[in-house]
């Protein structure tokens, strides 16, 4: 029997919830911060919206309970609930329960994030233009490319890293 403390929502209080809960609410959080193709943030309906649009996925998610999944009051979600938010936001299953897929996608999701920037489209057209008119150019391109990627992952200018590109 529950003797927690309770929240004006009937829910146990953030001290009482499993850390696993609240790493799931971590992870939900990323995701709405990282994954949005309208240009912003997805409301909570939305998501709610699409995954029962999809008719694969958890039909009985309710705007309440992913309201308690994001905000970590939720120590066990279902198999099938994970599976829904997966394929609404794109990522492997895995990415909720799995430490080095979770770290693994974060990164993915960084990098894609830094490369919509614009500081980082004008860098590439650039690029781009230098690759169209040398092999040496594409060369180039290609480190940047992977240099980029190793930052993202948080392995960039390391010792025992990859020489920078020859200029």
């Amino acid at each position: 029997m529950d003797h927690g403390v309770r929240t004006a929502d009937g829910g146990a209080s953030p001290a009482q919830h499993p850390a696993e809960a609240q790493q799931l609410a971590v992870r939900l959080e990323y995701l709405f911060d990282h994954v949005q193709p309208l240009g912003r943030r997805h409301t909570l309906q939305e998501v709610v919206d699409g995954i029962k649009d999809d008719g694969g996925g958890d039909t009985t998610l309710s705007v309440g309970r992913l309201s308690m999944l994001v905000n970590g009051k939720v120590p066990n979600p279902t198999v099938g609930t994970l599976r829904s938010l997966a394929r609404f936001f794109g990522v492997p299953t895995a990415y909720f329960v799995d430490d080095d897929v979770a770290a693994q996608t974060m990164a993915q999701l960084g990098l894609l994030n830094a490369l919509r920037s614009n500081d980082v489209q004008a860098v590439a057209l650039r690029a781009a233009a230098v690759a169209a008119s040398s092999a040496h150019g594409l060369d180039l391109v290609r480190t940047l490319v992977e240099r980029a990627g190793r930052t993202a992952a948080g392995t960039a200018d390391r010792p025992g890293g990859p020489a920078a590109p020859p200029g």
